[in-house]
């Protein structure tokens, strides 16, 4: 005898919510958008419902990757024999300007290797070089010392002080910056926090607003931010769509293309084959090792 099983399915990956679903629901600002049959609701509805704007082209063709920069280029981050408890005998290299991927599922250590970049994670022999210097690993303040901007995997517990304010939160790794003895201006922690705001798009009514108040979306915006503030040579993103809608994820790409433009090296770390297709390289970890590359295309 078959038994009948009601399941809820909670999701931002489209694709999947049309494939396992009879019936969608949006939520948008904490408020009900419409509830229908999944079969009429197209893609481009389901985005716009979610969004509340315009859906544009779901699936946009990939940017193309532009040359590495290879030999001419400077080495930004060295990663030589790093060993830990999720990741084993892990070299490699990444070059100023270079956006490398790391794919791997759950369990392949592609997360914690990140981590390990940006201090999150203490690794237990190996070594890894940041613009030439060896990095103390293990250490945050070290790792932002060292040139390193990190959007950690989870946003709300290494990424954001939920108690603060959005100002508080982009500017917490440069508040030493903001005034003099140790104290912070307010006007000059605003100041660099609207030109965050503008860069990255983030839908805020300004800088004093407490980050919970922030769509996911907006939130993950002020993580990416806060990342940015001290103006890293190397930038470690991992996961840095989960959880967010169409719209926002397309702006979070954007940032990490743009900093590859600017000379600054690029991890991304990401199970998601859409958040990889801009990258010049893509490495792919299982069981704790490296097992293939691959270049862009």
């Amino acid at each position: 005898m078959t038994q009948a099983l009601t399941f809820l399915y909670i999701s931002h990956r489209l694709g999947e919510i049309h494939e396992v679903c009879r019936t969608v629901t949006v939520l948008r600002d904490a408020r009900r958008i419409v509830t229908a049959p999944v079969g009429e609701l197209p893609t481009r509805a389901l985005i716009e419902a979610m969004t509340g704007g315009p859906a544009g082209p779901h699936r946009a063709p990939a940017p193309a990757a532009p040359p590495r920069p290879g030999a001419a280029g400077p080495v930004a981050v060295r990663v030589d024999r790093l060993s830990g408890s999720y990741f084993h005998d892990v070299s490699l290299t990444l070059a100023a300007g270079e956006a490398v991927g790391l794919a791997g599922l759950a369990g392949s250590g592609s997360h914690q290797l990140g981590a390990a970049l940006a201090g999150l994670h203490r690794p237990t022999g190996g070594r890894i070089e940041i613009l030439g210097r060896p990095l103390r690993t293990g250490s945050v303040p070290a790792a932002l010392a060292a040139g390193v901007g990190c959007l950690p995997r989870d946003r709300h517990t290494e990424g954001l002080v939920p108690q603060l304010s959005v100002a508080e939160n982009i500017t917490m790794p440069v508040s030493g910056r903001l005034g003099p003895g140790g104290l912070i201006r307010p006007s000059a922690r605003d100041a660099l926090a609207r030109r965050a705001i503008d860069e990255l798009e983030i839908t805020t009514e300004g800088p004093a607003q407490p980050v919970t108040a922030l769509s996911g979306g907006n939130q993950q915006k002020v993580a990416m931010a806060r990342a940015l503030a001290t103006d890293p040579r190397v930038l470690v993103l991992i996961d840095p769509t989960a959880g967010v809608d169409v719209r926002s994820r397309r702006a979070l790409l954007d940032v990490a293309l743009r900093a590859r433009a600017e000379g600054r090296a690029v991890l991304l770390v990401s199970d998601q084959p859409e958040d990889l297709r801009a990258c010049d390289r893509v490495l792919v970890m299982a069981g704790g090792f490296v097992t293939a590359a691959y270049e862009a295309g």
